[in-house]
């Protein structure tokens, strides 16, 4: 899904850049990318093993879940 200023960028600024257009100020949508951040950093591993991914695979697919880049400040467009 193409819906903020950077595309489909999975990174939190990216993510608040169109919470205008949800009808949720800034801080509003800043509280759920927290909380959703944490719960999915916190879970994503047991439920991942749960419903039969192998401990190989989630070692693979790992950053996903927990990518570093998620907070980097976006640069404005050229």
């Amino acid at each position: 899904m193409i819906c903020a200023n950077h595309g489909r960028y999975a990174n939190a600024q990216n993510l608040l850049s169109q919470c205008e257009r949800l009808l949720l100020t800034r801080k509003e949508a800043a509280q759920i990318i927290n909380h959703m951040e944490v719960t999915v950093r916190e879970r994503w591993y047991d439920v991942a093993r749960r419903e039969g991914v192998t401990e190989r695979d989630c070692q693979r697919i790992g950053g996903a879940f927990a990518a570093e880049g998620f907070r980097l400040p976006l640069q404005a467009s050229a």
